[in-house]
């Protein structure tokens, strides 16, 4: 990929796209997953799959671009205790997502610009990445690059599968070129395209380290 290993900050026209995107979602419907751009009865699919990192009970979760902080609802109903922290530029999904979870913690800000205090064991990053901003490509490998290093466990994101219209609003990466940069963070990578047609999904993991068989060692 072109932009490999680029550190990049989101625009300020950027920040606007998003801003005005979500925010006119939000006032349209409100606490509902369509103010997210998601298809309605896609959530659990989509956490479901991202939550297969692995075994995420007593872990301390970070939720990037949290919207509602439904993932934590979603590992609340499973019976999957976490320590969970989410992050979302949105203030309104922010302040919905405080009266919906108080257990939880919430941050309105740019996790670019956020000084993460600790570390978490998993990061999860679900739709950030899916609106076509100056330079998408930089901004998911930055993001991906700040979720890695802020995890001791791993790191899982979707993405939108490219489709044969163009020149909509939605970023669509190639899988195998998002594979291709992953494996430059780490070189233990899954690519899942097992769970919905339009999108797909990958983990990875910080612990790459191999045995004398070449066979990773690390636990996830």
């Amino acid at each position: 990929m072109g932009a490999k290993n680029r550190p990049i900050e989101v625009k300020q026209s950027d920040r606007e796209i998003l801003s005005s995107y979500y925010g006119d979602k939000l006032r349209q419907f409100g606490h509902d997953t369509r103010s997210l751009g998601w298809i309605p009865g896609g959530r659990d699919v989509r956490f479901g799959a991202l939550a297969g990192i692995g075994n995420l009970e007593g872990c301390r979760i970070l939720d990037v671009g949290c919207g509602f902080g439904d993932l934590n609802g979603f590992l609340k109903r499973r019976g999957i205790s976490v320590d969970y922290t989410g992050i979302d530029i949105t203030p309104g999904f922010v302040e919905i997502a405080t009266k919906a979870y108080p257990e939880a913690r919430f941050v309105a800000g740019d996790f670019e610009g956020w000084d993460y205090a600790g570390e978490c064991d998993w990061a999860f990053a679900a739709g950030v990445f899916t609106l076509r901003i100056s330079d998408s490509e930089a901004f998911a490998q930055n993001v991906l690059r700040k979720m890695l290093g802020t995890s001791a466990r791993g790191v899982a994101a979707d993405f939108l599968m490219p489709t044969y219209s163009s020149g909509d609003a939605y970023w669509r990466p190639p899988p195998a070129e998002m594979l291709r940069y992953c494996r430059t963070l780490s070189r233990r990578v899954v690519l899942r395209c097992d769970y919905m047609a339009d999108e797909y999904c990958i983990y990875i993991y910080r612990d790459d380290s191999t045995d004398e068989r070449n066979v990773f060692t690390g636990q996830a």
